[in-house]
């Protein structure tokens, strides 16, 4: 499916695992949504001084933590998951 088919679907999901850092914290988060949904998120968490990199499942797993995981569902953005460390 070409890009432009895929930002038109309204029903597309994208899936991706996004390592988040600030100055304050740092956490290993599982988004899934809407790829214009998802960009726009990205791009709040940059406004916001976070750095955030493309990461992999495997980095989610072994993502050592110290806090409980979150979970958030929201109509937008069908699930993040986030594991953070103090």
């Amino acid at each position: 499916m070409s890009e432009q088919n895929v930002m038109t679907d309204v029903n597309h999901v994208q899936h991706m695992f996004l390592h988040v850092e600030s100055s304050d914290m740092e956490c290993v988060i599982n988004i899934a949504g809407h790829p214009y949904r998802l960009r726009e998120l990205i791009f709040m968490m940059v406004e916001n001084g976070c750095r955030v990199k493309k990461t992999s499942a495997d980095a989610f797993n072994t993502f050592l933590f110290d806090k409980e995981t979150v979970e958030v569902h929201d109509f937008l953005t069908s699930i993040i998951k986030a594991k953070f460390v103090g």
